[in-house]
């Protein structure tokens, strides 16, 4: 897939061959992590490259874009993938997980180089990714941000909060405080909606009964 934006970037989907450039990349964002801890939280990028199919995402339940300048110079990526909590024990069971993963992803890293950042390459890159999921029957797109970003995402339609909040089958409660993160979110299909739960607001229809 190749796409070039209004502004002459052009985006496409990275390949197993885009490792280095992928991790060089996430490596100008603050993972809130000790330096000594950055590679190995980053390599599971490098294996998840390795993965193609014929799904709506470049790689099975992941999905990896790269924005190149006019000379074919990456100067952007976004990397999502299925949330983290996903996995982790007692959150849900084998079958919920299972439709859960075709129903909602997470930005792991949207990254953009410091000399190219405030011409719209973030705005670009999240957006075509929004533009796939939707496609796909994706639910929500959910992600992790610093507090100072509010106001970014904000304005490209996402809700931000201090804790994700999501209404699982059934009708369970989940949320999620990830400090020193604030999380966002974007319903992308017509069966998903946000409710207040607990003063919170809430995504629902994320798993249709």
């Amino acid at each position: 897939m190749h796409t070039t934006t209004r502004s002459g970037i052009r985006i496409r989907t990275a390949t197993p061959d885009d490792g280095d450039t992928v991790v060089e990349l996430a490596s100008l964002v603050d993972l809130h992590l000790p330096t000594e801890a950055v590679p190995t939280a980053l390599a599971p990028m490098r294996f998840a490259l390795t993965a193609t199919d014929d799904g709506p995402l470049s790689h099975q339940d992941n999905h990896f874009l790269i924005a190149e300048d006019n000379d074919g110079f990456p100067v952007g990526s976004i990397v999502c993938g299925p949330p983290n909590w996903i996995a982790r024990p007692g959150r849900a069971s084998g079958l919920v997980r299972r439709r859960l993963l075709r129903r909602i992803s997470t930005v792991h890293i949207l990254a953009v180089r410091p000399e190219h950042r405030r011409r719209g390459v973030a705005r670009d890159l999240l957006q075509q990714a929004e533009e796939t999921f939707r496609g796909a029957g994706y639910a929500a797109l959910t992600l992790r941000h610093d507090r100072e970003l509010t106001a970014f995402y904000r304005q490209l339609g996402y809700t931000s909060v201090n804790r994700l909040s999501l209404m699982l089958p059934p009708q369970e409660l989940f949320t999620l405080n990830d400090r020193p993160w604030k999380h966002a979110f974007k319903v992308l299909s017509a069966d998903a909606s946000v409710i207040t739960v607990q003063g919170l607001p809430t995504i629902t229809g994320v798993l249709p009964t």
